[in-house]
């Protein structure tokens, strides 16, 4: 082992461009093993670092050199489908040579039509941050299909949320959509000031719901507790005043000012009993949109034409695979709509009918005496009215008139409504290599940089354990006894401990899956080490090393110099949110966690390409991803007759 000056870093960045393009975020520890082993040249970790800087400079392009082709993917998005609507919005008063990047909206032509033909008219609007150096947030229409799934419509990358940019995304919108003045429209955010203001503006006409869980994280600070949490979406969950009403006592009776703070939120945008039922949703979240922003969670580490292909990707196969599972379905109704349904029909069990003609019925529901249309389809528990599916009392009178209850299930929710919103589909288009050859010079947005010094945690929340990050306190929280059931108290203070017979827990099902000769799994079987002949898969861990593009971007925050870094996407760490530096998510590599070293096993093998080979001639690689691979396990490959066998497998991506 030696070090040889001669050793350049594009060379070996080329040899190993198939790995780097498996592997984005491959360590710089691994590359350094990974060299000495298939080279016989020791280097630095310097050099390692520039030797990925190379791979994805190659991959990726720099970043001047990625916002040139901008151009170039809008008018192969135009070519490829004439109805699909894309704007591009540049900032000509940062720069006095060429035009900034600012914005840019996609709305495709199969989602407009499938939305307007095949879902209800609700739209859930929310904005999520990029997780790049250079910032920005990601706009997102989603609607609901059939099935109560969602749909998105249309997604637009902006500079950030003010009233500027929501302006502009809402007036795309309403003319790719045809909105209108938004009348017959319900519109579902969080409470963003920049958004109350552009719907009141360009959608006048449109119901505007509040996001409840938004409010309840607000007013749950003041007025902690089970018991209020269970009150507060008791009241927003309400369908009829009734219901309202009582849960609304009951809050006062127990907490005058929680009561009185609760109505300052303006209940009548966020509460059930006060809503439209036209337009067939009792949706009062925005939970919709956050699937959304969790399902493009990985295309958001990438920069913006490798994000907006991933997105364009994920959904083109998204809505043929939903088109193929409704077509093997035989049932008129959709898959959740069918199992709601069913639950009301278990329900429907303890209504007594008591006709009045033979559309109009007294329905008792224990102490409540309600009345059902079937004509009109009605009934004063306005959950049939809202949600188009009938309630129980409705089940109970239909099957009185010994009808299907299917039947007088809302159109919206069939299979035919479900097939006609994804009987569009988004056009494929060609590699960058195809696109047409445009010369729009186009500068990437600059770095924004906060007074004072860069924030490296996140604002915690104030009940939230400073020594367990991600962990809230347990203060204003009830306990309840496993002993008696009563809240108030934990089995060690329970009054009724010596006398309470505790019924034995169910045993755990064991994992994996069953046998047929009535062993236990695979999983709980005794392991048994592989015979030597056996060549054990080498698996990919979580990288605990910082992306160049990150360590690029802090050194030139000051000037535009950015443009010429790489493109490469960021590594994400625990919970979705961006590795800045030091060793990764979790810290050190040592311990029990997913560091590099493996647990507490002593014969640790690197994982990654390349191997170890033992002093017999064996080849030693990794096993299992679990939290730690074993307690000094290690498992046993093939030996490797010559160094050429060893070499050649360097060049493969890890799976």
């Amino acid at each position: 082992m030696k070090k040889n000056r001669q050793l350049k870093t594009t060379w070996v960045a080329k040899q190993f461009l198939e790995v780097f393009k498996a592997r984005p975020h491959w360590p710089a520890k691994e590359i350094m093993e990974t060299i000495r082993r298939a080279f016989k040249i020791v280097v630095k970790k310097e050099f390692a670092y520039k030797v990925k800087y190379a791979a994805h400079d190659l991959l990726h392009g720099s970043m001047h050199e990625h916002y040139k082709k901008v151009g170039g993917y809008v008018a192969t998005l135009k070519s490829s489908s004439p109805g699909t609507v894309v704007e591009l919005v540049t900032d000509v008063s940062k720069q006095a040579f060429l035009p900034v990047f600012q914005r840019f909206y996609t709305c495709f032509e199969g989602l407009q039509k499938g939305w307007k033909q095949g879902c209800r008219k609700v739209i859930v609007v929310d904005a999520c941050f990029l997780k790049t150096f250079l910032g920005g947030q990601l706009m997102s229409a989603i609607g609901k299909d059939g099935n109560d799934q969602m749909y998105p419509i249309c997604w637009a990358v902006v500079e950030g949320e003010n009233n500027l940019s929501w302006q502009w995304f809402f007036l795309l919108l309403q003319s790719s959509l045809d909105l209108g003045e938004g009348e017959g429209i319900a519109i579902i955010s969080d409470e963003h000031q920049a958004i109350l203001n552009v719907v009141a503006a360009v959608l006048p006409k449109a119901e505007h719901r509040h996001c409840a869980r938004h409010i309840f994280a607000h007013w749950h600070k003041a007025y902690r507790g089970d018991e209020m949490k269970l009150l507060f979406w008791k009241i927003a969950k309400a369908y009829n005043l009734a219901d309202y009403n009582d849960a609304m006592d009951e809050l006062t009776q127990l907490n005058v000012d929680a009561a009185t703070a609760f109505k300052g939120y303006k209940p009548e945008l966020f509460c059930r009993a006060f809503l439209d039922t036209s337009m067939k949703t009792d949706a009062i979240t925005s939970n919709i949109a956050e699937t959304f922003n969790g399902y493009i969670i990985q295309a958001r580490t990438k920069h913006l034409i490798f994000m907006l292909e991933d997105i364009r990707n994920n959904l083109m196969q998204r809505l043929v695979l939903k088109r193929q599972q409704m077509e093997k379905s035989t049932s008129v109704l959709c898959p959740r709509i069918q199992q709601k349904l069913e639950k009301e029909k278990t329900k429907a069990a303890n209504c007594d009918v008591i006709p009045s003609t033979d559309t109009l019925f007294n329905v008792n529901y224990y102490l409540d005496q309600l009345v059902v249309d079937l004509e009109a389809r009605t009934c004063s528990c306005r959950k049939w009215d809202m949600f188009g599916i009938p309630c129980c009392h409705a089940i109970a009178c239909i099957f009185f008139q010994n009808k299907e209850a299917k039947e007088f299930v809302d159109q919206c929710y069939r299979r035919e409504a479900y097939l006609t919103a994804y009987a569009g589909s988004i056009p494929p288009i060609d590699g960058e290599r195809y696109w047409p050859r445009i010369e729009y010079h186009l500068d990437p947005p600059p770095i924004k940089i906060g007074p004072g010094r860069p924030r490296r945690n996140r604002v915690k929340d104030p009940f939230e354990i400073s020594k367990k990050p991600g962990h809230l306190s347990r203060t204003g929280m009830e306990m309840t006894c496993s002993v008696c059931k009563v809240k108030g108290h934990n089995k060690r203070r329970c009054p009724n401990r010596n006398t309470t017979v505790v019924a034995e827990p169910a045993p755990k099902r064991p994992r994996g899956r069953p046998r047929h000769d009535g062993q236990p799994p695979h999983s709980r079987a005794p392991s048994v080490t592989a015979p030597s002949s056996t060549v054990a898969q080498a698996t990919t861990p979580t990288p605990n090393t910082t992306t160049c593009s990150a360590a690029s971007s802090r050194n030139t925050r000051a000037s535009n110099t950015h443009q010429s870094s790489s493109c490469q996407p960021t590594q994400l760490g625990r919970g979705g949110r961006m590795i800045l530096g030091g060793r990764g998510s979790r810290g050190g590599s040592i311990g029990r966690g997913r560091g590099n070293t493996g647990g507490r096993g002593k014969n640790k093998v690197p994982i990654g390409v390349g191997m170890y080979v033992a002093s017999d001639g064996t080849a030693m690689t990794s096993g299992g991803r679990g939290r730690g691979r074993g307690r000094g396990k290690q498992k046993a490959t093939t030996p490797i007759g010559t160094q050429s066998s060893q070499v050649s497998s360097c060049h493969q991506p890890t799976q």
